[in-house]
């Protein structure tokens, strides 16, 4: 890719984020004009119109929108290849990549990197976090080892290798769990305060549906898509959640408790690997 073509990528992305060729500009110490000149020199290459102008300021338009998280993509690969370099020249290229999403990362993941490196001594395994959508629109050249992501996510250029199957479980006040050992019951939750994931999140749906079976009514203390932001307010007293065991095993509040649920919400996470790829 040319000098000139990253000039003009960097001018789009420039202006996208902060909707201002004037902001733009400074941003990238150029004039004013030059980022214009950028900007209409892109849209003659890719034959749209990225932006759209709504009362005096630029809007990215729908096409553009699109565009610009290839374009980011593009930016993030330029951007990295003295480090890919570095870390070819250094033997580091060799090692295990995996990518995730917040949820795997923060709370499975730890698991697995503390297995994977006491079999193996020495093994320095790569953990890079993602979002849903980035592994929807991931493309051909996006490549981790595996992938760990909740189903039913599944990337193009990636397959299924096993799934991970899992109940949630219920975290909350302390007093509301039964005595010792006794799994909570979800008849008993009716009217109490839960941070709810939004439905972009990776279990909602099911979770819907079992409070629905059973004619149970929750109130909703905040929402939010991040599975670790509904476990980290639940430990810091507000409200209740369903999480995952991997998430639930980060809460450390005293007041808080965690317990089974019946009945169960069965939830599984996917392991995915590049297509046509041989995995041990």
């Amino acid at each position: 890719m040319s000098n000139n073509n990253i000039k003009k990528l960097k001018a789009f992305v420039a202006v996208a984020e902060s909707g201002s060729v004037t902001v733009a500009a400074n941003r990238l110490a150029l004039t004013q004009s030059g980022v214009s000149r950028q900007i209409t020199a892109m849209e003659e290459d890719v034959g749209f119109a990225l932006f759209d102008r709504v009362r005096g300021r630029l809007s990215v338009s729908q096409k553009g929108t699109a565009f610009l998280r290839h374009v980011r993509r593009t930016l993030d690969v330029v951007e990295n290849l003295p480090r890919a370099a570095l870390a070819i020249a250094s033997g580091a290229e060799d090692r295990v990549v995996i990518a995730g999403t917040s949820a795997v990362v923060h709370g499975l993941m730890p698991f697995v990197v503390a297995k994977y490196t006491a079999e193996r001594p020495g093994a320095s395994p790569g953990i890079i976090m993602r979002s849903q959508q980035e592994f929807v629109d991931l493309g051909q050249h996006g490549h981790f080892d595996l992938i760990i992501a909740p189903a039913p996510i599944r990337p193009p250029y990636y397959d299924l290798v096993q799934s991970i199957e899992f109940d949630l479980y219920f975290a909350g006040p302390i007093e509301l769990l039964p005595k010792s050992g006794q799994e909570m019951s979800l008849s008993h939750l009716s009217g109490q305060p839960f941070i709810s994931l939004d439905p972009f999140a990776s279990y909602q749906k099911s979770v819907e549906l079992a409070l629905k079976k059973q004619k149970i009514d929750v109130q909703i203390a905040c929402e939010t898509s991040s599975v670790m932001a509904a476990a980290r307010i639940v430990d810091l007293g507000v409200g209740c959640a369903f999480l995952d065991p991997f998430v639930a095993g980060t809460l450390n509040n005293p007041d808080v408790g965690i317990r089974k649920l019946t009945p169960h919400i069965t939830h599984s996470y996917s392991i995915l690997a590049p297509s046509n790829t041989s995995v041990s």
